[in-house]
């Protein structure tokens, strides 16, 4: 027989749902029936990004006093639905400790490529905590992804090595091979992944002047400056192509870029 519970959680009403997954929110330890918990986990595949948060919640309040909920998240990874298998990543990092495992990182890096700006950004961070634990797995997945995804999924890619601190040769290539590509979004995570990397043979201040003197998009200009001063290379090339953009008189904004730039050298 189904429960009250059990039809509330699978109403198409939202306001019903949401209702009744703030009630198993607040009674965490109350008994679930396994169909009750099942109809709780299916919350995850929800068109609805509330519900799928209401639902994150509650199982995060109840994993710690049923040991049914972190392997009833996870078999949710091998649906076919994308929608249920980010879901279940969000909510197995939420639970925190080693819920969240490599069984994960496909639904995540799936959703490094999905269309809610909110959604990419929420599984990047899910990726960088994943890839702390498994670093070599993770940045492998992450320098593939940066080579053969979409354009969206690439530059995710990117800022997720920039904030994992990955700093191989690999990588480095990676990020100069970006920073002459034809997106812009593209080139700025470049960037801004080089200007964390530091530039111990000088490769990467060369990348940058480039970006600098010829990109077409001043803001890609602007950043090309700032990442300039987050280089430490004080060469005689760099304060020059530094010193010019300082003067540029068409462009305030790359003027002020430039000179905080030569302020940080001077500083370093």
């Amino acid at each position: 027989m189904t429960t009250d519970l059990e039809r509330e959680l699978g109403v198409a009403d939202l306001d019903v749902r949401i209702a009744a997954l703030m009630r198993v929110k607040a009674e965490p330890a109350a008994a679930l029936s396994d169909a009750e918990l099942d109809a709780l986990v299916a919350c995850l595949g929800s068109a609805s990004k509330a519900v799928q948060r209401r639902a994150s919640d509650a199982l995060v309040a109840r994993a710690s006093h049923d040991r049914r909920v972190v392997a009833a998240v996870r078999a949710l990874l091998a649906r076919d639905d994308p929608q249920a298998r980010w879901g279940a990543a969000y909510a197995l990092g939420t639970i925190g400790g080693y819920a969240l495992d490599l069984g994960a990182l496909d639904a995540l890096l799936e959703a490094l490529d999905a269309g809610d700006g909110d959604l990419r950004w929420a599984a990047a961070q899910r990726v960088v905590e994943l890839g702390r634990r498994y670093s070599d797995r993770v940045c492998a997945a992450l320098i593939a992804l940066a080579q053969v995804g979409s354009d969206t999924a690439r530059k995710m890619a990117l800022y997720c090595l920039r904030d994992l601190g990955a700093a191989s040769d690999e990588v480095r290539i990676l990020a100069e091979r970006a920073a002459a590509d034809g997106n812009i979004h593209l080139r700025l995570a470049a960037l801004s992944l080089l200007g964390r990397l530091g530039d111990p043979n000088g490769r990467a201040a060369e990348t940058v002047i480039r970006c600098l003197e010829g990109d077409s998009d001043p803001g890609v200009r602007r950043s090309a400056a700032a990442t300039l001063g987050l280089l430490g290379n004080h060469s005689p090339r760099v304060i020059s192509a530094l010193r010019l953009a300082a003067a540029d008189a068409g462009d305030e904004s790359l003027r002020r870029s430039a000179a905080r730039a030569l302020k940080r050298l001077a500083e370093r």
